[in-house]
C-alpha cells in the first residue's frame, strides 16, 4: 500500500483551544474532558453518539487508535444510522493501515447517508491500492456534494494522473491550493503532474513556491522532504551535473536519510559510466528495500547499476519492481527495448518482462534498458 499522506478529516484545524466537546481545537485532552462531560449531560441516544464520536476523533488524532475504536463501537450502539461515525471508524482503520477495514467503514457510511467525507476518504483508499477509476468515481461523489471541497479535490487531481490524465489532474491541484492557500500536500501532487508530464523546469518552480514559509507556513516535515525530493529529481533532468551533485548534497545536509538523494547522486555517477561508485553511493537504496518507502525510480537506478555490473537477476527483479511501482515506465522500457531489437509483444508490464528477459539472457550486460 502506498504511504498515508496525511491524517483524514483534518485538513484544517481550528487553532482555538477547545471550549466545547464540538469544537476541532488542537487541544484533544481538553477535547477528551468536554466529551466525557457532553456524554454525561446527554438527554437522548443521538446527542450520546456524538459526544461519544468526538471523543473518539480526539482520541485518533492523539494516536491513540485501540481507544479510539472501542469508543466509536460504543457510540454506534445508540445510533447505528449516524454516518459520521462509520465515516471516523475509517479513519482509525486508515491512520493504522488497515485500508480493507477502512474500506469497509466508508461503504457503510454511504449505506445510510450521501456523504461527502465518506466518499472522499473512501476514494484516498482506492488511490493506495492504485484502482483509479474507482478512486476517480468517488471523488467525482464527493464533489457532487460539495465542489469548494478542497481535499476531495486533491485527491480527484490523484485520481487522474493514476489514469493518466496528468493535464486534467493539474486544474483540480490548483482547485484545492485556491480553496485552502497554503495545503502542503496539494503542492506535493502537482509536482507529480508535472513531472508526469515531463514538465521539469515547473516542476522545480512549483517546488520553490511551496517551500517558501509565506506560502506553507506550517509544513509538515515528511512532506518538505518529499516535495525536496521531487524538485532534485526534476532538476537532474536537465541542470548541470555538478549543480545536481551539490543540491543532492545540500539536501542529504538538511534530511541524512533522504533516499531521493542518494538517488540522484547515484545517477549522475552513472551518465559519467562509474558503475563502482555509482554501486558504493546507492548501498542505502539497497539497504532501504525492506524498512523504507522505494520509489520506481531507486529501483530503476539500481536496475541499470546491476546490469552495468552484471548482477541480470538483480537487475530484472530491480525493473520488475520499479514497474509495480509505476506501470507508466513499462512503455519506457518497451520503446528501450525495441531499440535493442527485443520488440514485446505488448507494452504492459508482463509483455516488457517478458522482452526484458530474452534481452538479458542474449546480451548480457549490453542490455541497456533505459526510463
Amino acid at each position: 500500500m502506498r504511504p498515508l499522506l496525511f491524517v483524514l478529516a483534518t485538513l484544517m484545524p481550528n487553532p482555538l483551544l477547545a471550549q466545547t466537546c464540538e469544537d476541532r481545537g488542537p487541544d484533544y485532552a481538553a477535547r477528551i474532558t468536554l466529551c466525557d462531560q457532553a456524554f454525561a449531560a446527554a438527554e437522548n441516544n443521538s446527542a450520546a453518539a456524538m459526544a461519544l464520536a468526538f471523543k473518539a476523533e480526539a482520541l485518533r488524532l492523539l494516536g491513540r487508535y485501540d481507544e479510539a475504536d472501542a469508543v466509536l463501537k460504543e457510540a454506534l450502539g445508540f445510533s447505528a444510522d449516524n454516518a459520521w461515525i462509520w465515516v471516523e471508524l475509517g479513519n482509525v482503520a486508515y491512520d493504522k493501515g488497515e485500508a480493507a477495514e477502512a474500506l469497509a467503514h466508508y461503504s457503510a457510511a454511504l449505506a445510510v447517508e450521501d456523504n461527502v467525507d465518506a466518499w472522499a476518504n473512501r476514494a484516498e483508499v482506492w488511490w493506495q491500492y492504485r484502482m483509479g477509476e474507482r478512486c476517480d468515481f468517488d471523488a467525482d461523489n464527493a464533489l457532487r456534494i460539495d465542489p469548494s471541497f478542497a481535499y476531495a479535490n486533491e485527491v480527484k487531481g490523484r485520481c487522474l494522473i493514476d489514469l493518466g490524465r496528468a493535464e486534467e489532474a493539474l486544474a483540480y491541484f490548483d482547485t484545492a491550493i485556491s480553496l485552502f492557500p497554503g495545503y502542503q500536500n496539494a503542492y506535493r501532487n502537482k509536482l507529480s503532474a508535472l513531472a508526469a508530464l515531463g514538465r521539469h523546469e515547473e516542476v522545480v518552480a512549483t517546488a520553490d513556491q511551496a517551500l517558501r514559509p509565506d506560502v506553507v507556513p506550517d509544513p509538515v516535515p515528511a512532506i518538505e522532504e518529499d516535495i525536496l525530493s521531487r524538485r532534485l529529481l526534476a532538476l537532474s533532468h536537465y541542470a548541470p551535473a555538478a549543480t545536481v551533485t551539490a543540491e543532492a548534497d545540500a539536501l542529504l545536509a538538511r534530511y541524512p536519510e533522504s533516499l531521493a538523494a542518494v538517488n540522484v547522486k547515484g545517477r549522475a555517477l552513472l551518465l559519467t559510466g562509474d558503475l563502482a561508485a555509482a554501486d558504493q553511493v546507492t548501498q542505502p537504496l539497497r539497504q532501504a528495500i525492506e524498512g523504507r518507502r522505494m520509489e520506481a525510480v531507486y529501483h530503476d537506478t539500481l536496475a541499470q547499476i546491476d546490469v552495468g555490473l552484471a548482477r541480470l537477476e538483480e537487475a530484472y527483479a530491480h525493473y520488475a519492481a520499479a514497474m509495480d511501482l509505476d506501470p507508466t515506465l513499462s512503455r519506457a522500457y518497451a520503446r528501450s527495448l525495441s531499440g535493442l531489437g527485443f520488440l514485446p509483444l505488448s507494452n504492459a508490464p508482463p509483455g516488457v518482462l517478458t522482452a526484458l528477459r530474452r534481452c538479458l539472457d542474449v546480451k548480457k550486460a549490453g542490455c541497456k534498458v533505459t526510463s
